[in-house]
């Protein structure tokens, strides 16, 4: 096998003063301090609604991927007074590396939350660049599409059954010798498949977005066949599984989840589980670490401020890589082994009625990384 120990980076100095990440964390601080003068805390008053629109900064800064900074929108509505409070979420970001991301999400909750919709798009192209282990440096670009579509069916208080679609193509391309070395060393390959599956969930929250005392579990099994694009038959599945407890104090949240992913003998790099903020654990760009087989657990304690719009965040987790990855021969990742990151953070209501928070983390890693992230909604 070859390792991908090139993936990681030496980036314990990202901190000094006059770095990236020391300037970016200031501007964060900076743009949250814009972000409550601009979008002051909705009144608890039951006489006043929650206004449904807010605009909110976006900052993504992590040694692989580079610093980025977008927008989004989160925007509320609902359908039926039955029905949860629904969210629809646009934004995009544009990165030092010459990076763009961008995303559409729609999370509907219909007929008395007897029927449940989630809808994704997301388009990114993006240029990776890192020291390999020789010393050279690596340089490649990952041009994505994805669209996803997964309906929920209420069967019995709580318990859901249904299906999800979901289309990607991703394409890599190397910017420098030592990028084509890597896509070529690792069995890194270009996707374009179709695939479908089945979805169980248990949704006990009645708040959707800042959930407590309740369980909430998703359980996804998909299946990727060669007649649908796919390189080779593979299948996949997602076990998602979450307790938010209420904390020591009122107001307080200590939230916990275990991730599961695992995949079949012939899935692609592009969709091998990976470490991510989006999965399990914050402060690894997803894509940088991959195997087939992704086990772990974090926790998260959230403090509410008693009468004002912010919590304080602490958080850490653990996740487990096993099972390689796909190749032929030695054209394999190896990046089995086991991962962790620690963070703390902070939380402002912008839509807090609602429950739905801008979100700021600052995370340390394993891999002696740090990064920093400002977004909207809880992590988990």
């Amino acid at each position: 096998m070859i390792t991908t120990g090139s993936n990681k980076m030496h980036s314990c100095d990202l901190w000094s003063n006059g770095s990236i990440l020391a300037r970016i964390s200031r501007v964060t601080f900076l743009l949250l301090l814009i972000a409550t003068t601009a979008f002051p805390a909705n009144d608890d008053s039951s006489e006043k609604k929650e206004k449904p629109l807010r605009l909110v900064p976006l900052i993504t800064s992590t040694p692989l991927t580079g610093t980025g900074v977008g927008a989004a929108a989160s925007y509320l509505y609902k359908v039926g007074e039955d029905s949860a409070t629904s969210q629809l979420q646009i934004g995009g970001q544009y990165s030092n590396t010459d990076s763009i991301a961008t995303f559409i999400r729609n999370n509907a909750f219909l007929k008395a939350n007897t029927l449940i919709s989630d809808t994704g798009f997301f388009w990114s192209d993006i240029n990776s660049e890192f020291d390999g282990t020789d010393g050279r440096r690596v340089e490649y670009k990952i041009e994505s599409v994805s669209l996803a579509q997964k309906l929920l069916f209420q069967v019995k208080d709580g318990v859901y059954w249904g299906g999800h679609v979901g289309y990607k193509d991703v394409k890599y391309s190397a910017n420098n010798e030592a990028g084509e070395d890597f896509l070529f060393d690792n069995g890194i390959v270009d996707e374009e498949s179709f695939g479908a599956g089945v979805s169980f969930s248990y949704d006990t929250r009645e708040n959707k977005h800042y959930p407590s005392d309740v369980y909430w579990v998703d359980v996804d099994a998909s299946a990727f066949p060669s007649s649908w694009g796919a390189i080779d038959t593979y299948s996949r599945l997602t076990i998602n599984a979450r307790y938010y407890k209420s904390g020591f104090a009122p107001g307080d949240v200590w939230a916990t989840q275990f991730y599961g992913q695992y995949a079949s003998e012939n899935t692609p790099d592009s969709s091998l589980p990976t470490l991510s903020g989006k999965s399990l654990l914050r402060g690894y760009p997803a894509g940088q670490f991959r195997a087939r087989s992704l086990s772990g657990l974090q926790t998260e304690y959230r403090y509410q401020i008693v009468g004002k719009p912010y919590r304080l965040i602490a958080f850490g987790g653990v996740a487990q890589l096993a099972g390689g990855s796909f190749g032929q021969g030695d054209r394999e990742r190896d990046d089995d082994g086991t991962y962790w990151a620690v963070g703390v953070g902070g939380r402002y209501a912008i839509q807090s009625k609602t429950g739905v928070d801008l979100r700021l983390d600052l995370v340390t890693t394993s891999e002696s990384e740090q990064s920093v992230y400002l977004a909207q909604n809880q992590a988990f």
